[in-house]
């Protein structure tokens, strides 16, 4: 059997065509004979000219490029060679208007040149300008009606123009110089099923069962079709026909896990997988790929949920060291809630894999989503051992210790961190200073706690976190409250329902004395306050508000409504009796 096939028939072959081209395109190519005689002086001062345009092109610098070939053109205005480098150096500087513009004229002046009619075929393509490049792969087929690069050229064209009658052309003629293979198949098959043709992608697979009888993944395929078609009974067959002729086939127990799947024989749709998953002619990233599609449909479906788990550990037996399916295996368990046990088997990936970036941040914020701040601390120093040199570490070290109240510990591991953050990727460094600074608010150090809110709005001006922090604390001690007004205003714009920036925006007024603007935003907030969010803060405030706004019965209800959500600090017990006593 013809395993592989010479030539590609995806959108890549054009890819690798086009690629193919603009790199030549680099090279020093001497003009062809011209047209216009030149004199001496002529000729010596146009190749000069040429050469010197080449030159400059292969140091990207494209400007100087097209106006040195200028020169050349102005002597030469003719010569197709010329066209079609000055063609290509407008396209590499995105004028694309220009660069078609020559390189048309390059290929009138040579309408045979391979070379130039690939240039605009690419130059079209990028501009989906389908009935153009195909023009110019009409003009490559008769020229060059014997190579066969023409003709993928070509079907990858009308593939993309949506014509796909005209595709099958294309890869029929090119059948010719390669005989019957897969890939030319399978993509014509393709192409029928697109163009509604069921019978002829049917018989398309035919071909291929016919000219490779021994090979039973295109009698599975054949199946398949069947069950594309809505015909089980006939699919079934087939089916078991290849079952029975080459037990030892991963692919037809993939599909009958489809058929089984499709009548609802759950039990057997789930044993035809581990059969799969069990063969050893399947490469262990196939497997991977069927239990990821698998996982996903289970996560959907709870009829699949245990079934998913039995593939797993199944996978896991017969691949104990491949990490990808431990990653699934964890994924799962997070989706089912079970985040000791997803602990585990990220723990056992780490040993697996102790320089894994990624299965580190996952235990990190896994750690950190149960709130375990312990293990999560311990999480990030054996990170730093294992990969260090990496800002996120101690980023998340820094969360860990300000979860913990060790605030000053928090802000020298976001000092180490601070310094390793890429140059590319400003934002993060703008975190670190936001995390800097609610550190240092924590420790009363409130000018250095605003010092790092403007070192981190300087980098990112739209961090959204500092605009609402920034803003907030500036309320709390009643500075520049304008300002803050300002920045809460920002936070509004881009999240216009969030009940903590709304909150912010409240209290900001309640400061600045404006108790009517207060009660309209504080409410705001309260109505849209998710369950999960704490209404505690918010009522407090509220009741404030109220207060001030001559409601005091009100308010005195609001506080209390404040401390049964958990806001019980002294200051709400006392805002309580005070309103009681001057009730009574």
């Amino acid at each position: 059997m013809q395993k592989n096939s010479r030539y590609p028939v995806y959108l890549l072959i054009l890819s690798i065509l086009l690629l193919s081209s603009c790199v030549a395109g680099k090279r020093s190519v001497l003009p062809p004979p011209q047209v216009k005689t030149l004199d001496a002086d002529e000729q010596r001062l146009r190749d000069y000219y040429f050469y010197e345009a080449i030159r400059l092109k292969e140091q990207y610098n494209y400007d100087e490029a097209i106006e040195t070939l200028l020169l050349c053109a102005a002597i030469d205005p003719d010569d197709a060679g010329i066209q079609a480098e000055l063609g290509i150096m407008y396209s590499l500087a995105g004028l694309k208007e220009e660069a078609a513009f020559c390189l048309e004229k390059a290929a009138g002046r040579q309408p045979a040149n391979r070379w130039y009619n690939i240039q605009l075929i690419s130059l079209y393509s990028d501009q989906a300008k389908w009935d153009d490049a195909i023009r110019n792969a009409l003009v490559l087929q008769r020229h060059h009606p014997d190579r066969e690069d023409v003709y993928p050229i070509l079907a990858t064209l009308y593939t993309q123009k949506g014509e796909a009658e005209k595709a099958v052309e294309a890869y029929d003629k090119l059948e010719n110089f390669t005989g019957i293979n897969e890939q030319l198949s399978l993509e014509k098959f393709r192409l029928y099923l697109t163009a509604g043709k069921e019978t002829k992608a049917v018989a398309e697979i035919d071909r291929l069962v016919a000219k490779y009888p021994g090979e039973s993944r295109y009698r599975v395929l054949q199946g398949n079709v069947y069950m594309h078609m809505n015909q089980k009974e006939k699919a079934f067959a087939i089916f078991q026909q290849v079952l029975q002729d080459d037990p030892q086939s991963p692919h037809v127990y993939l599909s009958l896990s489809e058929y089984y799947a499709s009548v609802n024989e759950t039990k057997k749709a789930l044993e035809s997988i581990e059969s799969a998953l069990q063969s050893p002619l399947l490469d262990i990233d196939t497997k991977v790929g069927i239990l990821g599609e698998y996982i996903e449909g289970a996560m959907q479906d709870s009829a699949k949920h245990e079934g998913a788990e039995s593939l797993l550990k199944l996978l896991i037996e017969y691949y104990p060291l491949e990490e990808q399916v431990y990653a699934y295996y964890a994924i799962f368990l997070q989706f089912d809630k079970r985040y000791d046990e997803a602990v585990e088997i990220l723990e056992t990936m780490l040993t697996i894999n102790p320089k894994n970036e990624q299965t580190w941040g996952e235990i990190i914020q896994l750690y950190f989503g149960q709130k375990n701040y312990g293990q999560m601390l311990l999480a990030t120093e054996r990170a730093i051992e294992n990969l260090p040199g990496f800002a996120q570490w101690y980023f998340y070290q820094g969360l860990a210790l300000f979860q913990q109240e060790k605030y000053r510990e928090a802000i020298n591991a976001y000092n180490q961190g601070v310094e390793l953050v890429p140059e590319k990727q400003p934002q993060f460094k703008s975190d670190f200073y936001s995390q800097m600074a609610d550190s240092y608010f924590k420790l009363q150090e409130k000018e250095k706690a605003f010092e790092m809110y403007e070192n981190a709005l300087k980098i990112n001006p739209s961090n959204i976190y500092v605009l609402n922090n920034y803003a907030y604390y500036l309320s709390q001690e009643k500075q520049d409250l304008k300002k803050a007004e300002r920045m809460s205003a920002k936070t509004i714009e881009k999240e216009p329902d969030n009940s903590t920036y709304l909150d912010t925006y409240a209290w900001i007024f309640y400061r600045q004395g404006n108790y009517s603007l207060a009660k309209f935003y504080i409410e705001r907030a309260l109505n849209n306050l998710k369950a999960e969010e704490s209404s505690g803060i918010l009522l407090d405030h509220y009741g404030d508000i109220l207060w001030m706004l001559g409601e005091k019965e009100k308010a005195v209800e609001t506080w209390r409504k404040a401390s049964d959500a958990g806001e019980t600090t002294g200051e709400v017990k006392g805002k309580i009796e005070k309103g009681i006593s001057e009730a009574e």
